[in-house]
């Protein structure tokens, strides 16, 4: 019984050396290791075309919603090159409104020649929308190696559809 004791007691010593060792308490010494970071904008792409909508529309919520839904189309986009890392930005500006919306895009290696942008949802409410149509402006811009830049950019109709 006392040999058992003796071996839980080491136990449990050796448990709390390890926990206090590598813990707070003796910063710089850690057992773990750290996962690699992810480089971001690292690499290059190159932009052939990109299809720009001319539209997007803010629909009334359904069953009586005090609310209107951004809806953007998507934004297909073709490269001729791409290698590493690059992001790509989509960005819908409403000025009359005092409104932008921006998603970032984080492509990989294992993207295609074709890769489809979307604009995250949003939502205004009833007082905010006072006219049938809005003026604004859609914006893809790159984040690379060779630098930040816009790849295009159109103004498009905003139609509020009750």
């Amino acid at each position: 019984m006392e040999r058992m004791r003796a071996v839980i007691t080491s136990v449990i010593a050796i448990i709390l050396g390890v926990t206090l060792l590598s813990g707070p308490l003796v910063p710089g010494v850690t057992l773990t290791t750290e996962p690699e970071p992810v480089a971001l904008e690292a690499g290059n792409i190159t932009v052939s075309t990109v299809e720009m909508p001319e539209d997007v529309t803010l629909k009334k919520g359904s069953y009586g919603a005090a609310s209107y839904y951004l809806d953007a189309p998507p934004v297909p986009i073709h490269f001729a090159n791409h290698t590493g890392r690059p992001t790509l930005v989509y960005e819908l500006t409403i000025e009359e409104l005092g409104y932008s919306r921006t998603t970032n895009h984080f492509l990989g290696d294992s993207t295609g020649d074709t890769y489809e942008l979307t604009l995250a949802s949003d939502t205004f409410t009833d007082a905010e929308i006072e006219r049938e149509r809005y003026n604004g402006t859609v914006t893809v811009s790159k984040r690379d190696e060779s630098g930040h830049g816009v790849v295009a950019t159109r103004n498009v109709t905003i139609s509020v559809v009750e």
